[in-house]
């Protein structure tokens, strides 16, 4: 009889705790980055053949799986690499984007039209200005297209320098929470949940990898320790010279070693200020070729210069040219728009023909990268509801337990207070 006040006690006490831990799930439901708590108990040991000494409280654990955990991390890390391209692609698709009256194709037609008029009346004032201004309107052209990819240059090295001093900041917070979690007498647990969200945070700009063994963290990036022994920190930094956007060669070091990031928003943009593989260097030197077969080509069909320079920025047209043209020179200009034997670049085609593969090239591209973002966030999408459906919180489930857990208290309640009232009844016999 005895025993069992005993038996009743340690399920009294379990049930309080597992009611406690239960409210305190329900009461986390929608913070950020909290992971349930699971109640563990076990079965006292027996004194005696079958006969129980009733339930241990074993403690409170995490519901956390940590190879779901970073099978989670690593695939979001990929699937931002492709937002951060779609996002300069998608932008290096509108500066390109035409209608059937404006865009470069059009200007451009508008040029060879201007040449055949004059062609066919080389006196003719009116077509002379005519080309004097399709002319022009094509170096303007050219050189916006120009100005506004160098402009994204400027602007992907801003986000670059902002997503690097993020990355720190978020360095340096991991490892202050690493330094209350030493500190910490007690479950730290809440401590975990914020760490944890700042690495899921962290993977967004990198490819991280986190070692917690042996209660010693320590987080790399591309294989690289920036934090190690807990609270030690080396920080990133950038290197590479932004002042000729023509010849990039940006990377990420950590203490003076170079990282070969494989995934990340910052996989993306240090990419794109790396002229070898920049889309946007590419579009710019397919523009430079451009500018520079036209000059060659112009210069070598007329008896006078009627473009010059060596690429975009420094295309210039030559107006006062114009009035010098001879009949034989304006026969030879005019079949620019009909030959497609031009070396532009390292091709041979019509000036129209480049142009227009070049466009096919932007559009292919960002749809190219639109099928891997797709593809990648289905995956990510499956992963992550996966691991929801083990840490979050699921308040039906919690109710149901939380039931269970205020019956059990009653019943165990219940019994002492039935062994309280047979002992007071044997002693009062």
């Amino acid at each position: 009889m005895i025993d069992s006040l005993y038996i009743a006690k340690s399920g009294l006490n379990t049930s309080r705790y597992s009611v406690d831990v239960t409210s305190n799930n329900i009461a986390n439901e929608n913070s950020d980055g909290y992971i349930k708590r699971v109640v563990n108990t076990s079965e006292l040991n027996t004194l005696e053949d079958d006969i129980g000494n009733g339930v241990s409280f074993d403690g409170v654990t995490r519901s956390a799986s940590v190879y779901l955990y970073d099978k989670l991390v690593s695939q979001s890390s990929l699937a931002s690499y492709y937002e951060q391209e779609d996002s300069i692609l998608a932008n290096l698709e509108i500066m390109f984007s035409e209608t059937e009256s404006s865009g470069f194709s059009s200007t451009l037609n508008n040029f060879f039209n201007s040449l055949e008029s004059l062609r066919n009346d080389s006196t003719n004032l009116i077509y002379q200005n005519e080309l004097s201004t399709q002319s022009s309107l094509l170096v303007d052209s050219l050189q916006s297209l120009n100005n506004e990819l160098e402009d994204t240059f400027k602007t992907t090295i801003e986000q670059l320098e902002e997503q690097v001093d993020s990355v720190n900041n978020i360095l340096e917070q991991i490892v202050y929470l690493n330094e209350k979690i030493i500190q910490s007498n007690t479950s730290s647990y809440d401590l975990l949940d914020k760490r944890d969200a700042l690495e899921k945070e962290l993977s967004t700009y990198t490819n991280i990898e986190v070692n917690r063994d042996n209660d010693t963290y320590n987080l790399k990036i591309s294989g690289v320790n920036v934090i190690f022994n807990n609270t030690n920190l080396h920080e990133l930094s950038i290197s590479g010279d932004f002042s000729d956007l023509d010849n990039l060669d940006t990377s990420l070091t950590v203490y003076n070693n170079k990282l070969s990031l494989s995934s990340g928003s910052l996989k993306s943009l240090t990419q794109n200020l790396t002229s070898s593989s920049s889309n946007i260097s590419s579009y710019k030197q397919s523009l430079n070729d451009f500018a520079s077969a036209l000059v060659d080509y112009t210069s070598n069909n007329s008896s006078v210069a009627l473009f010059s320079g060596t690429d975009v920025n420094s295309l210039t047209f030559n107006k006062d040219n114009i009035s010098s043209l001879t009949n034989d020179d304006l026969e030879n200009l005019a079949q620019i728009q009909w030959d497609d034997n031009i070396s532009i670049g390292s091709s041979n085609s019509s000036f129209s023909k480049f142009y227009q593969n070049l466009l096919v090239t932007i559009s292919s591209n960002v749809e190219n990268n639109n099928f891997k973002l797709e593809s990648q966030n289905a995956i990510v999408n499956s992963l992550e509801s996966t691991y929801n459906n083990l840490t979050k919180v699921d308040p039906d489930e919690e109710m149901i337990n939380l039931l269970q857990y205020q019956a059990s208290y009653e019943a165990n309640a219940k019994v002492i207070t039935v062994v309280d009232e047979m002992l007071q009844t044997l002693l009062n016999m």
